[in-house]
């Protein structure tokens, strides 16, 4: 199960930087995931990043272009992330889903099978 904003002692990634806009990560530390709403005119920035991304989607058609690219994670309302899990290992997805949870929910995340909990506060 990966873990992002849970404690820093065991998360995935040491540093998250969320920003609105791809013109912004220049601006983040270097080895940050970032995190950004989904947006399709980045989609061509995102099939070429060799940066962490996780991005924010809001449905299945999102997430099923993002899956297309070099995006490490889909996060999504926890709902949402178990259609998108099923999605994702029926289409073997490399991207991983993370559900929008608090850090003491992490169990019934497992219990739906989901790839991972992010905790972390949105502030996109």
């Amino acid at each position: 199960m990966i873990l992002i904003g849970v404690n820093k002692a065991i998360d995935a990634h040491k540093e998250t930087a969320f920003v609105k806009s791809i013109d912004e990560i220049k601006k983040t530390p270097s080895g940050s995931l970032i995190v950004a709403e989904f947006n399709e005119r980045d989609l061509a920035f995102y099939a070429n990043a060799d940066i962490a991304l996780a991005i924010i989607v809001k449905n299945a058609r999102e997430f099923i272009l993002l899956s297309a690219t070099k995006a490490a994670y889909a996060i999504a309302e926890t709902e949402l992330a178990v259609k998108l899990q099923k999605l994702a290992d029926h289409y073997l997805y490399d991207i991983k889903i993370l559900a929008i949870a608090n850090a003491n929910e992490i169990e019934r995340i497992a219990e739906l099978g989901i790839d991972g909990v992010f905790a972390a506060k949105l502030t996109v």
